[in-house]
């Protein structure tokens, strides 16, 4: 059962005037669990035994309540629809909150600049449409800009992944809104902050090897040289996946793929041939690792 009045019912350590008191100063039950700390405790008339009790318990029972409905499930490491590539990754989330199905197929992730130039964006489209059309999931950070481009190109076609630095129920950036709804929809939303959790500038750098701990590649379309592209790059490289880059010009502002690529990354100068190559890439990761638990 997840009802907040069956939860209020279930506090021993307020008696029945406590409660009475309580409730009529909030006028419905959802109230008492949806304030905040201090406008709790100025109209709660409670002790401060009391109230540091119902404030730990109330945090926790409105969190399973928005759980249970708002289509957000839980997943941990040790369930078998955790993902496996990601299972096996040193680092790995314990638990994962997500929305949607957790995809099965082959995952790639496609991440970039917030401000693509015009090459980077048909480049983002073109390599995410086709990899979507052979099958392969598309996984990204649902960031402005390349990660939106891409999200948008995927799910034409197929079905987009996006990872979010926040809890799942909270859409950022707000302006992707409308890639929010339609990974609500037809793709999966994941993050491993529980929900209601604010977007920290933390988080990000910090999800980023899950982007890539889901892909057994990462591609990095268009980069700066201090982009947050590159610390997926380094989560990739570091996780033994696969890094590919589109070359761009030295003199741009997006010499990051460059870089990437004079440090060993791979580079996609013809899609089509890269999507060939690719098949081979996952065959061999197919052996690795989805055959540990066999």
């Amino acid at each position: 059962m997840n009802d907040l009045r069956y939860n209020f019912s279930c506090i021993d350590f307020l008696n029945p005037n406590e409660k009475y008191r309580l409730y009529m100063a909030c006028n419905n039950i959802f109230d008492i669990y949806k304030m905040n700390k201090d406008e709790l405790h100025n109209i709660s008339l409670l002790s401060n035994v009391s109230f540091d009790k119902l404030d730990m318990i109330r945090k926790i029972d409105f969190l399973e309540y928005r759980i249970f409905n708002n289509d957000i499930k839980i997943t941990d490491i040790y369930s078998e629809d955790y993902p496996k590539i990601l299972k096996y990754t040193y680092g790995a989330p314990i638990v994962l909150y997500y929305i949607g199905t957790l995809p099965k197929n082959s995952m790639v992730s496609v991440v970039g600049s917030r401000n693509p130039s015009d090459y980077g964006i048909r480049c983002a489209k073109n390599i995410s449409c086709k990899l979507s059309l052979q099958g392969y999931i598309i996984v990204s950070g649902m960031a402005r800009g390349i990660d939106g481009i891409s999200h948008i190109a995927a799910l034409e076609s197929g079905i987009s992944v996006g990872v979010l630095g926040n809890g799942i129920d909270i859409c950022y950036p707000y302006d992707n809104k409308h890639i929010y709804k339609m990974l609500y929809n037809k793709g999966c939303l994941i993050s491993e902050y529980p929900p209601q959790s604010s977007p920290k500038k933390k988080n990000f750098p910090q999800r980023n090897r899950i982007i890539s701990g889901l892909s057994f590649c990462t591609i990095i379309v268009e980069a700066s040289n201090k982009s947050g592209s590159l610390i997926t790059a380094n989560c990739a490289l570091s996780q033994n996946r696969d890094v590919y880059c589109f070359p761009n010009y030295i003199d741009n502002g997006y010499n990051g793929t460059n870089l990437l690529i004079k440090e060993g990354a791979g580079v996609i100068t013809d899609v089509d041939l890269f999507c060939q190559e690719l098949k081979t890439i996952e065959i061999n990761w197919k052996n690795i690792y989805y055959c540990k638990d066999s």
